[in-house]
């Protein structure tokens, strides 16, 4: 499984095209949608829905605090971007060149690699390079390291836990619990992990029939977890396509993998998230939190080009 997986990995971290675009082509509009603590339908709501919620925000993470993990970790810090009891989300970035040590994680974590390119080093075997659009659920207690990013890199992160930083440096001789015998952190996380770009497209349209989602909105299922209450997905839209109005009745982050998405609840102001193709910390309004039951409609402003 390991060799397979690692064939995977030199094949993707050779590939510019795919460190790029998240799944996506030119002028598809791809954000990553994470959302805990409720229920993850995507629900459509008639058009004259209107919102009583608060706590819709747009974030610039690089005009955030950066938090330093402390000096066990000297290249690595966050951008908290939101966080309430059972529901954080960080912006992890990981400077260049500086290896973190063997550690161990105090509480599960969820995480997907955005910028960079993360090399792992597994005891007495050859190291892994892990691209953009990695993924893995970190179960609670796993070790791993060391590692060391090749590139300036940006970790997306998801965790329950509420205090940071979630790991700690590993005692000598330490061997996480839930590693199966016979093996290590790194190797047990490199079987639990998956791509963006190997998992299919399924149009909302299919997903959900007869609830009103035009051909062109299309999404993939990275995880669902449903001891931890949470699932990570990707949504795609292609050039000019606009959602239906419609709800999460969950917390639900989101995050501009590429292109731009317009997000607009009713009777309110439009916001633009974007991924400018920027280097940590990634100046610029990228991610947004959507309370429960808060209904917005998205679109991709950018032009359509194809027949007509």
């Amino acid at each position: 499984m390991r060799a397979t997986l690692s064939l995977i990995l030199f094949g993707l971290s050779s590939s510019t095209l795919m460190l790029a675009q998240f799944g996506g082509r030119a002028g598809d509009a791809v954000i990553l949608v994470v959302s805990a603590k409720g229920n993850s339908d995507f629900q459509v709501v008639p058009a004259s829905t209107t919102n009583s919620q608060s706590g819709f925000v747009i974030e610039d993470p690089s005009t955030l605090v950066d938090e330093p993990f402390g000096p066990d970790f000297p290249g690595e810090s966050r951008r908290l971007m939101h966080r309430d009891t059972g529901d954080v989300f960080n912006m992890i970035i990981q400077r260049e060149g500086i290896q973190s040590p063997h550690q161990f994680l105090q509480g599960p974590v969820k995480v997907m690699i955005f910028q960079g390119l993360l090399r792992l080093y597994p005891p007495d075997k050859p190291p892994v390079d892990t691209p953009v659009g990695f993924y893995a659920p970190f179960p609670d207690t796993i070790d791993f390291g060391p590692n060391e990013p090749l590139y300036p890199g940006i970790t997306l992160m998801w965790t329950p836990f509420p205090n940071f930083p979630a790991a700690k440096i590993a005692p000598g001789g330490y061997v996480s619990p839930v590693v199966p015998p016979g093996s290590n952190g790194i190797d047990f996380l490199l079987t639990l992990g998956t791509f963006i770009g190997i998992v299919p497209w399924v149009g909302l349209e299919e997903k959900y029939p007869g609830a009103g989602w035009p051909q062109g909105i299309d999404t993939k299922v990275l995880e669902k977890d449903d001891a931890l209450g949470v699932i990570w997905q990707v949504v795609r839209l292609r050039p000019g396509r606009t959602s239906p109005l419609f709800r999460i009745n969950a917390n639900t982050h989101l995050w501009a993998l590429s292109g731009s998405v317009t997000i607009t609840p009713p009777n309110g102001v439009s916001s633009v998230i974007a991924n400018p193709g920027c280097e940590q910390p990634c100046p610029g309004k990228i991610y947004a939190f959507v309370p429960p039951g808060f209904s917005i409609r998205l679109s991709n402003p950018a032009v359509y080009e194809g027949p007509r």
